[in-house]
């Protein structure tokens, strides 16, 4: 989770800096090439969040249903 807030700052930063209203970036060939790794770094961050949140569910859930793990308290 750590890993997908500091993707998603760094795609924010980026997305910002791509954008054609500001003037800092360059010209707008490299304001779109800016853009568009700001766009594979917000999918980067949601797989690593999705991936964590997943195994967060996952051992959440085999907990539940685990007759054991009752009988260990």
């Amino acid at each position: 989770m750590i890993a997908a807030v500091s993707l998603g700052f760094f795609g924010s930063v980026f997305a910002l800096v791509g954008m054609k209203c500001t003037k800092v970036g360059g010209s707008d060939q490299t304001k779109a090439k800016i853009a568009c790794l700001a766009g594979l770094i917000f999918i980067l961050s949601g797989l690593c969040s999705l991936t964590g949140c997943s195994l967060y569910a996952n051992r959440i859930t085999s907990e539940f249903f685990d007759p054991s793990f009752i009988a260990q308290k």
